[in-house]
């Protein structure tokens, strides 16, 4: 069964876009994990909160972030604070290098509003070439696009910057033309290109190759979370080797060269430990079960049923299958109340009277 999706989006190289879905290229379900368990019980431990001053314990919701600024100082941040700076982040420009920020900046000459006799005569100056400021980055309001706005060759991009690996699959046979097509494209050119992705709320810059029939799409690291390598090889010594310990080496390495198996990748420990864990399971003995519900325990639905309906309805009953109906009690279905006797007819001896009087 194929994984969930991670992301779902579009991607778009200039006017064109295709509907695409992001899918982890890892997985860390068959790594071996352990719990935290009490070693008498064998029960399993919580943690808790707990007010490293105080030592109160605090619920969740009392769980925010802050910045350490001294010793039991923090700065508190919230969550809007954060959703702010996200947004103030995508339309700022590109920062100068660090190079350039170590760099002081120079002093510019300050001019005399008096002329002085000792000055030069003035010169006329070349004009000089200010560099053109970067546009501000748009904002991205959409943030289900990954937007391919350059290119570079494949391979110029060292390997310390890559972060996490996914899959890039169209969505639906509607995009599957463009989606093509920007893969071979790229493949004929031997170009990888660059563009952003957010991810989890934040956005990160995003490296997409030709693989195969698809594309991969691969997170890269920021500037500041990779160490410059001149850092640890600036001590390293320049040597002169000779010739004949170069070709012997070289000999050596000829002789062990092969193609990659990805066999040699795999995880020994993790085989190691799960023959051992078998081997622990099979000498453990079985825990009890827990004990059978009896047959009185059992709850069968019409029973529930009957019961539910004796409880709203408590002098009601319910005929059994096949048996006679019974009949309604007094207080669910009330008798029909009987007819007043008719009034008893007047004699013939008595008509004659009335019917004179009414004359009368």
């Amino acid at each position: 069964m194929a994984p969930r999706a991670h992301w779902k989006g579009f991607l778009k190289l200039s006017l064109v876009s295709c509907p695409i879905a992001l899918y982890p290229a890892t997985t860390a379900a068959e790594k071996v994990s352990f719990r935290q368990v009490n070693r008498e019980t064998g029960n399993r431990l919580r943690q808790q909160l707990v007010d490293a001053v105080t030592g109160e314990v605090i619920a969740s919701h009392n769980k925010g972030r802050g910045y350490e600024v001294g010793e039991n100082d923090f700065l508190i941040v919230e969550n809007e604070e954060l959703t702010a700076a996200e947004q103030e982040a995508r339309v700022r420009p590109f920062s100068a290098r660090p190079s350039e920020l170590s760099q002081p900046p120079r002093e510019q000459p300050r001019k005399s509003s008096a002329p002085s006799k000792l000055a030069e005569p003035e010169r006329d100056e070349e004009p000089s070439i200010v560099p053109a400021a970067a546009p501000p980055r748009p904002i991205i309001e959409n943030t289900r696009t990954i937007e391919l706005d350059r290119f570079v060759q494949r391979g110029e991009i060292d390997a310390g910057y890559y972060d996490k690996p996914y899959y890039v699959v169209p969505r639906d046979e509607v995009g599957q033309e463009t989606f093509a097509v920007i893969r071979d494209a790229m493949a004929a050119k031997g170009l990888v290109g660059l563009g952003r992705v957010v991810l989890a709320n934040r956005e990160r810059p995003i490296l997409v190759e030709p693989i195969g029939r698809g594309l991969r799409g691969v997170t890269l690291r920021y500037t500041h979370e990779v160490r410059d390598p001149a850092e640890y090889f600036s001590d390293i010594p320049e040597l002169t080797l000779p010739d004949e310990m170069l070709r012997i080496t070289e000999h050596i390495l000829e002789t062990k060269t092969e193609d990659f198996d990805p066999a040699y990748l795999e995880d020994r420990y993790r085989t190691v430990l799960v023959e051992k864990l078998r081997e622990k399971q099979a000498q453990n003995p079985a825990k009890s079960l827990a004990p059978a519900q009896s047959a009185q325990n059992v709850i069968n639905l019409m029973d529930a049923l009957k019961r539910s309906l004796a409880a709203a309805r408590p002098t009601q009953k319910i005929a059994k299958p096949g048996g006679p109906i019974a009949k309604p009690t007094p207080h669910i279905a009330k008798p029909t109340p009987r007819r007043a006797a008719p009034a008893p007819k007047q004699s013939s001896a008595k008509r004659p009277a009335a019917r004179a009087r009414r004359a009368s």
